[in-house]
């Protein structure tokens, strides 16, 4: 694909590097949802302070790389000249996608709370909810721009 703006200047080099930045983001959101899912599993004592805290900083890391995925694909929107056109097929598939994202992010919080961890679960949801606040306000700006 290339993508050239509005005043013919070609991303394509551009676009090929953030895509590549986008799928080493797709890996360490991965590796971090495993590493926390691999801790919560066979860790014995999880109510101790410093797995708590550890397992919170790998919450907070994942929801920051599922944070970037999302602003990445928002990003890359805004450099293609030919977008598609604003149908119901189009919206419904963005806002699955959003979706997908904050289900995966609220399955880290209530995964804390299946193992009884409850203070853990309540720290990362606020963290999430900061996180999908600003995500949300910034897809719903670029989706203004995007398809006006």
């Amino acid at each position: 694909m290339t993508a050239i703006s509005e005043n013919e200047k070609d991303y394509s080099d551009y676009f090929q590097i953030t895509t590549n930045t986008g799928n080493i983001l797709t890996l360490l959101s991965g590796f971090t949802f495993t590493g926390i899912t691999i801790l919560l599993s066979l860790y014995p004592v999880l109510g101790s302070l410093a797995v708590q805290f550890l397992l919170f900083c790998l919450a907070s890391l994942f929801f920051f790389f599922m944070f970037l995925m999302g602003w990445f694909g928002s990003m890359l929107m805004k450099l293609c000249r030919n977008r598609p056109p604003v149908t119901r097929e189009v919206l419904a598939f963005n806002h699955m996608t959003v979706l997908g994202f904050h289900l995966l992010q609220l399955a880290v919080v209530l995964m804390f709370l299946v193992w009884n961890l409850v203070y853990l679960a309540l720290a990362s949801g606020v963290v999430l909810a900061l996180f999908a606040f600003v995500q949300m306000r910034g897809y719903f700006r670029s989706g203004r721009s995007h398809f006006n």
